[in-house]
This record gives C-alpha cells, sequence and structure tokens, in this order.
C-alpha cells in the first residue's frame, strides 16, 4: 500500500451565526467536527451523505479556500496550513467546482482561463496558445475553443474546460465537488471516462463528493459516508456498498434503484435532520435511528474497525 498522499486528523470547521447591529457571534455551524480521513497517490476517495452534512466544507478546507477551527491536515507526511499556503504546496491541490457556468469567468477565453494560474506562479515554459492547446486535448477538445468565452459552450464541455483548468498546474489531488451533477446521463459518462483516463495518465487522486451512488461505484476506489458534519462509516466501495454497517449507510443504499434486481425493501428515515448548529448529544443519527440504543445519546461512538468487517465505522452496534 502507498503511502498516504494527504491525511486529515480531528479537522474542524465552524461558521459563526452573528446577529443584531453589531453583529454578535451567538453560537456556530458545525460544519465539520473532528474528520479523519486518509488519501493515498492515485486513488479515488468519495464522499456521500444527505445534501448539508458538510461534503463540499471538507473539500474547501482541504483546498484552502476554508480555515480549520481545529485539527491538522497532513501532505506527504509535512504540516499542510489550512487558509493562505505557500505557492509550491496551494498548487498540488485544485478543486473542480459543481457549476462550471459559475466557476468560470465570464470574461475571459479559454485561452486565458487555462493559463492565468500558470503566469501567476510563473510556470509557462511554452507560449501560451501551446499550453492551452495541450490542456484542451488532454481533455477532448480542439484548437477551435480557444478564443471562444465560456458562455458558447454546452455544460459538458464547460465541464471539460474546467477539468482542464484545474489540471495547468499539475496537481496531486483534485477534489471533485458534484463533478458530473449538472450534466446529463450521456455526457456524465463521458465526463466520468475521461476523469478515469486521466487519473491513470498523470497518476491523480480524486475526493470525489457526490449525491450519485451509482456513480460512486463506477469511479472509487474507498468511500466515506458523512453524516452531520462527521464521518460516520468508511472503507472499500465495494464493501460499503453491498454489506453496510452503519444504520444510516444501510438507508442510503437502501434508496437506490438497482437495474435488473428485484426492489429492495426501502428503510424510511424518521424525522428531520437535526441543525448543524444544535447537534444531538451522543451519536448525531441516534434521533433517526431505528436501533438506537441507550449508551447512543449519551456517548459518542468511536470511529474504528470491528473484528469483523472491512471498513471502519462508528457506531455502538460494533462495541
Amino acid at each position: 500500500m502507498s503511502e498516504p498522499l494527504l491525511e486529515v486528523n480531528g479537522l474542524t470547521t465552524w461558521f459563526p451565526i452573528r446577529r443584531g447591529v453589531w453583529s454578535r457571534t451567538v453560537g456556530h455551524i458545525q460544519a465539520l467536527t473532528e474528520v479523519d480521513l486518509v488519501i493515498r497517490e492515485g486513488e479515488t476517495v468519495a464522499l456521500v451523505g444527505e445534501s448539508g452534512c458538510g461534503k463540499t466544507t471538507l473539500g474547501r478546507t482541504i483546498v484552502g479556500l476554508e480555515c480549520p477551527r481545529a485539527g491538522a491536515m497532513r501532505w506527504r507526511g509535512q504540516p499542510l496550513p489550512g487558509g493562505i499556503r505557500p505557492p509550491a504546496l496551494q498548487r498540488q491541490i485544485q478543486m473542480i467546482f459543481q457549476d462550471p457556468a459559475a466557476s468560470l469567468n465570464p470574461r475571459l477565453t479559454v485561452l486565458d482561463l487555462l493559463t492565468e494560474a500558470l503566469a501567476v506562479h510563473g510556470l509557462l515554459e511554452r507560449s501560451r496558445e501551446e499550453t492551452a492547446l495541450q490542456l484542451l486535448a488532454d481533455v477532448g477538445m480542439d484548437s477551435s475553443a480557444l478564443h471562444r468565452y465560456p458562455f458558447e459552450f454546452s455544460g459538458g464541455q464547460r465541464q471539460r474546460i474546467s477539468v482542464a483548468r484545474a489540471l495547468a498546474l499539475k496537481p496531486a489531488l483534485i477534489v471533485c465537488d458534484e463533478a458530473v451533477s449538472a450534466l446529463d446521463v450521456s455526457v456524465q459518462a463521458q465526463v466520468l471516462n475521461l476523469l478515469m483516463e486521466l487519473k491513470e495518465k498523470y497518476r491523480l487522486a480524486y475526493l470525489f463528493i457526490s449525491h450519485d451512488i451509482n456513480v460512486v461505484r463506477f469511479i472509487a476506489d474507498r468511500v466515506a459516508v458523512m453524516y452531520l458534519g462527521r464521518i460516520v462509516e468508511e472503507g472499500p466501495v465495494e464493501t460499503v456498498l453491498t454489506a453496510p454497517a452503519h444504520p444510516y449507510t444501510q438507508a442510503l443504499i437502501s434508496a437506490v434503484p438497482v437495474p435488473g434486481v428485484e426492489r429492495r425493501a426501502r428503510q424510511i428515515l424518521r424525522g428531520e435532520l437535526p441543525s448543524p448548529s444544535r447537534p444531538p448529544e451522543g451519536c448525531a443519527f441516534h434521533p433517526r435511528c431505528p436501533r438506537a440504543m441507550d449508551a447512543c445519546r449519551l456517548v459518542r461512538p468511536p470511529f474504528r474497525r470491528p473484528l469483523d468487517r472491512e471498513q471502519k465505522v462508528s457506531c455502538h452496534l460494533y462495541s
């Protein structure tokens, strides 16, 4: 097994709730609380969970767009600061955003979009045109795109440009935040195949954030399941998706239709998702869990690997 590329230990990212004339802080949105995650070189780790559970915040914190409140990150064994980073570290982790129409500057041509970061970092080894053409070729686009603006392309083409922009600085890790969710199914398949080809060609690692379990099954090596700012289960993708251990993961998987397979009994979660500003004591999932015990209401379960499981799980059922 290769050495960890990125190690996240106890990562906590909270956002202040401000009210009143003087914008006093009256509470915090607990977007991430004590998150642990490891990504290895050339590996795709998927991150799944309900909307609002903290997936995008984790991606943005890893990239450096958000500053963590506590915890530590290490890049190839060296400390990785949150927020502003040295340029050499900043180049190593890039991000593909969910909506390419919003993430691409509408006033810049494709030529400028693909070479702007290289010029800022002083890494242009050839002319801007040659560099941009090579990046376009990597994502299956030709020279006719070079002097056009983002609004002149389809959604799938814009996302290919976003992928090319993320590749420009030759990163080792790319955070894909719902990178295919806004695309048609046929275009999704094309972009997913492109990501896998680039992974093999450049030995990339991905943190792939998604709601689509079938997409995760196709692209990921490992999967981490988030609930209310915490990772509750993590392990090999086939193990987690075929034999989920945590009751929340079991409910997620039961909602996924499988073509050609008789419909499974759906596990309906009762109650509402708790507010991240006031998460429950003990296990955060216990108000909705059909198998909750007294210990679940009082004590937060440790995140560990049970003896009979391949995955790690945070649940008192396996204590």
